[in-house]
């Protein structure tokens, strides 16, 4: 119900904004991208790719996971998360189980699936702060807005820290935060965890973050390069839709819409918010608010062509281990 209930007021937002831009206008901008939505989906392909390939370096024991099963996997759970109200709650688990059926070990998958996420993570919330920084400094906008962007500076920036003071001082985080769910009795009867079995999977995790700096580095500067590709995405998107742009211009709309996926987890699609963030972003940026709608709207299409992709090899995959 919950889930209906977010998705039938991200479409009446996207009515309104529709509305409030101008569908002439926006309708426009769609039909200017044409053939250009090509290269973007090979572009967003290519970002799942080397994911898939930073996945496959998270795998502490040498050739045991083969890069096609990696893609598989990544592609797997982008199915999850694009198409389902859990987004990465589920995805990673699902990631986890995945590479259970290619000889890993639970604890294993678990500790591959969350560290590329984590290291994704990190990436991502260094370019959102040092983007947010540039666009409140240059830009300057209305008082409201720049308190938002600073607000998520400050969430970001704190999640860096503790999770540099985890990494440093060997700190057990996750099984921290799932012991003290147990005691409030948030966890109990089934769901009740294994504190030992957790921790030991945490030393597969740490062992990529703090005890192996090389196959850390490996693996930020591939996710770095996976966001590199988005950037070049919104570059051919810009081109697309004339809108007057620089390679620094898409860097700093790549980071300030990073947002999103954290803020709007739990609306399907983030229709309507994604439209509205990215139109705001824009305007802030002196960029047309329509370009920034119809931006937002061609990224969720081909989100969709790749989680259909998804879950076609999800199904292929839960059909085999079935037919073992």
């Amino acid at each position: 119900m919950l889930r209906v209930i977010l998705f039938l007021a991200g479409i009446a937002l996207l009515v309104i904004l529709l509305w409030h831009l101008g569908p002439s206008e926006i309708v426009a901008s769609l039909e200017r991208i044409g053939w250009y939505s090509i290269p973007v989906l090979a572009l967003y392909a290519a970002n799942q790719f080397v994911r898939a390939l930073a996945l496959r370096v998270c795998v502490l024991r040498p050739g045991l996971l083969a890069y096609r099963d990696a893609l598989a996997t990544r592609l797997s759970g982008e199915a999850i998360q694009s198409l389902t109200l859990t987004g990465p709650l589920l995805a990673e688990p699902t990631r986890a189980w995945l590479l259970t059926r290619r000889g890993l070990t639970l604890q294993e998958g678990f500790a591959a699936a969350i560290t590329e996420y984590l290291i994704n993570s990190f990436v991502t919330a260094a370019m959102s702060i040092a983007g947010l920084v540039y666009v409140v400094r240059r830009f300057e906008p209305a008082s409201a807005i720049a308190g938002l962007a600073i607000s998520i500076i400050v969430l970001f920036s704190a999640f860096l820290v503790a999770a540099a003071i985890a990494i440093i001082r060997r700190f057990y985080l996750l099984g921290t935060v799932i012991a003290w769910l147990a005691r409030i009795g948030v966890l109990r009867g089934r769901l009740r965890p294994d504190m030992p079995w957790i921790n030991r999977m945490e030393d597969l995790l740490l062992a990529v973050l703090r005890d192996r700096p090389g196959r850390f580095v490996s693996i930020a500067l591939l996710d770095t390069a996976a966001q590199g590709l988005l950037v070049l995405e919104l570059l051919c998107l810009f081109r697309a839709l004339d809108v007057a742009s620089t390679a620094l211009t898409a860097c700093l709309v790549e980071a300030s819409t990073k947002i999103i996926d954290i803020a709007f987890l739990f609306v399907p699609l983030q229709v309507g918010v994604a439209e509205g963030t990215y139109a705001l972003v824009f305007t802030v940026m002196g960029l047309p608010s329509a370009a920034g709608f119809a931006v937002a709207f061609v990224r969720r299409i081909r989100s969709l062509v790749v989680a259909t992709v998804g879950l076609v090899t999800l199904a292929l995959l839960t059909r085999e281990v079935r037919n073992h």
